[in-house]
């Protein structure tokens, strides 16, 4: 075992060389000194008396003082308590030399803060031993404190402190963390948990109190989260855990922590409501909904009570992105949410509803789509007059910057039990419901059917074939003639058709819609305008043109940001002039946005296009509206053509029609002409073109480049 510690001592003295400052005022006990401690491997520095102490130990920062107790100016007892009281001396070990062995010396020696004594005389050989020890001390000391110290630290930054208490709750220790994290005045007196009572939150104080007596009362671990009043309108949350113990005498301890976890609250709060909660409008999500509708249909299903939910749409919010940019856009629907808000909180379906269950029943889904859950109501009929009553919230316009906003939404609702039992069943077929409302014109709400479900799930299929059409190349274009009253070609109208090859030739009017609604139409019309494009510059080179072609432009289209220049391209790219090709939209697209419409126009006109108003006569333009278009052709609704020429009403109306264009120096064409009554009252009016079924129905490329070499037409 001695030469265990031997062979250690030896390494220690082999890895560094320790700084001894002996200090004592004889000179050869000094030499002595210095003599067997450089043999052992010391560094030695030397101090004649106690007042030299200071300077030495700073100049020098030795790591052991072998100090004399009798010096003249200073003696070390007095000398020891200044190293003591600097900061740099406080845990440096000292050891006292001696030549009084009274018990008063050595008790003096400790208390003004001396590490060991030695007493004179003594064996200089001995001292090297014995300084080593007392180094050894000091590293593992130093360790400890370090440990403490990142203890400590550690616990500051987790807010964290630890205590122990007896069994009947009486703390036998109380770290400085404790006072902190509980947020307590250091002043605050703590002898026991009763002491604390008093600071705990008031909502949480008995259930505080119960806790801790019953887990006492019975010797168990517990876990404790409460609330600790932190100021007037503070508070913090605490989490406590206690471990029941006994100690040596075989009595019921606790040891235990408690822990200020506010921070990890509100960022779990915070994480919570990210996940749970729309950051524009503050709503509860789509994810937040379903989870709540789930609840209230097992209310709904045990309370045998029926159930709604309403799929909420803003009717061409795209616009106001577009136009005035998503902060504007983000604060509509702020306003929009805080109308709806306004609304449930009146509404007789909810009025018995606590405030916290009225904001929860309402949702913003995504984008523009709301969702709002009535749990509680008596009928079907109930959920339209919520319905209904939402609508109405948004008859005030809404002012937004500068702007003034109007906004309608477009509604589908969904009951329980009748349209499903489960929160994904009633979610989808209110989203089902809500498309039908759009298609049946917007500004308005529709129920769920099983008639709509079956039209759903086509409607689905079909957009699931549609997304693939291009690609597989089962589009093809058609054209139909116009001629003129002399019976001459002079041009076509470009029909997109699509061949699938299993649904066989399906309609426009089925496709057509399903392809605006999901942005398809976009790429489907420049497609469109690329093969009508390719087909003239091919009737072109067979000697058969020129001609001019019409080519539908949709809504989704006509929005498309730089649209002039996209269609210009596609033209060009196909080798032809702009000036051939006649883009055809309708009166109520060009009614939309009057701004944005002739804003467009005037771009498309710059780059040559022509532009013709399809279905002229069915929407709401007026005279000076008109005259505002950069327009060339107005096409004159088939639905006036039909009764032509029997039907006064009819009659006065083309007549009118063909009048104000010729006013305005615009070029008319009749759609629908399937008679040769119909085509001779048109030519006599002074229609410039007519178009229907009399002359052709619309054919394939290939159809109708035989028609045309076989003189039709003429």
């Amino acid at each position: 075992m001695a030469a265990n510690a031997e062979k250690l001592l030896m390494e220690e003295s082999r890895t560094a060389t320790a700084r001894v400052l002996m200090v004592d005022d004889d000179d050869m006990q000094r030499l002595l000194a210095r003599t067997a401690l450089e043999n052992a491997g010391f560094a030695v520095i030397e101090a004649g008396d106690g007042s030299e102490l200071l300077d030495a130990f700073h100049a020098h920062q030795p790591d052991i003082v072998v100090l004399d107790v009798l010096m003249p100016v200073m003696d070390g007892f007095d000398a020891c308590a200044r190293l003591r009281a600097d900061a740099r001396g406080r845990h440096v070990p000292v050891l006292m030399m001696t030549g009084l062995d009274d018990l008063e010396s050595i008790n003096r020696a400790y208390e003004v803060g001396a590490t060991d004594f030695v007493t004179k005389p003594f064996n200089f050989e001995i001292l090297g031993h014995r300084l080593r020890y007392m180094l050894r001390g000091k590293r593992d000391a130093d360790a400890l404190r370090a440990s403490e110290q990142r203890l400590q630290l550690a616990q500051r930054i987790a807010r964290l402190g630890h205590w122990e208490c007896d069994g009947e709750g009486r703390f036998t220790h109380w770290n400085r963390a404790t006072h902190s994290a509980l947020g307590l005045g250091p002043a605050t007196e703590v002898g026991g948990f009763e002491d604390l009572v008093g600071a705990v939150a008031a909502e949480d104080r008995e259930r505080f109190r119960d806790m801790v007596a019953r887990a006492m009362r019975r010797g168990e671990d517990f876990t404790l989260e409460f609330r600790m009043r932190a100021g007037d309108d503070e508070t913090r949350d605490m989490h406590l855990v206690a471990l029941s113990g006994q100690d040596d005498d075989g009595r019921r301890r606790y040891v235990g922590t408690v822990q200020d976890v506010s921070e990890r609250r509100r960022a779990e709060q915070k994480i919570h409501r990210l996940a749970h909660y729309d950051d524009v409008t503050g709503l509860p999500n789509r994810s937040a909904i379903r989870t709540g509708l789930t609840e209230a249909l097992a209310q709904a299903s045990r309370h045998e009570r029926v159930l709604a939910v309403l799929a909420i749409d803003i009717d061409h919010f795209q616009r106001i992105n577009d136009t005035l940019g998503f902060a504007s856009g983000d604060e509509l629907l702020r306003a929009i949410s805080a109308r709806f808000r306004h609304t449930l909180r009146i509404s007789d379906t909810l009025d018995q509803a606590g405030d916290a269950k009225l904001r929860d029943a309402l949702g913003r889904a995504a984008g523009d789509e709301f969702i709002v859950l009535l749990p509680e109501i008596t009928a079907a009929e109930d959920a339209a007059v919520v319905a209904q009553r939402l609508r109405s919230a948004l008859t005030k316009p809404f002012q937004i910057g500068d702007k003034e906003i109007h906004a309608r939404v477009s509604i589908g609702i969904s009951v329980y039990p009748g349209d499903g039992a489960s929160a994904d069943e009633l979610l989808r077929h209110a989203d089902a419901a809500l498309g039908q409302a759009k298609r049946e014109g917007r500004d308005c709400y529709q129920f769920f059917t099983k008639q709509l479900n079956a039209s759903a799930f086509k409607r689905l299929t079909m957009e699931m074939q549609l997304r693939g059409a291009l690609e597989r190349g089962e589009f093809v274009v058609h054209y139909q003639p116009k001629l003129g009253g002399d019976g001459e070609l002079r041009g076509f109208e470009a029909l997109i058709r699509w061949i699938h090859p299993e649904l066989g030739r399906v309609s426009p009017a089925e496709f057509i819609p399903v392809a605006e609604e999901t942005g398809l139409i976009v790429p489907i019309g420049e497609w469109v305008l690329s093969e009508t494009c390719q087909q003239l510059v091919r009737w072109d080179a067979a000697g058969l043109g020129p001609f001019k072609c019409a080519v539908n432009v949709s809504g989704s289209q006509f929005r498309v940001r730089a649209l002039p220049e996209r269609l210009a391209r596609v033209v060009t790219a196909a080798g032809l002039d702009t000036a051939r090709i006649e883009l055809e939209l309708t009166e109520s697209m060009l009614m939309e946005d009057a701004a944005l419409a002739i804003e467009t126009l005037d771009g498309l006109k710059a780059l040559g296009f022509g532009i013709a108003v399809d279905d002229f006569g069915t929407g709401y333009s007026s005279l000076s509206y008109l005259k505002r278009l950069p327009i060339d052709v107005l096409k004159i609704d088939q639905s006036f053509v039909r009764d032509l020429p029997g039907d006064e009403g009819d009659v006065a109306i083309v007549k009118t029609i063909i009048s104000m264009a010729r006013g305005l120096a615009l070029r008319t064409v009749a759609e629908g002409v399937e008679t040769a009554e119909q085509r001779d009252f048109l030519r006599d009016a002074g229609c410039d073109e007519l178009q229907g079924y009399l002359f052709s129905e619309p054919r394939a490329a290939a159809e109708m480049t035989d028609w045309i070499v076989a003189g039709g037409g003429r």
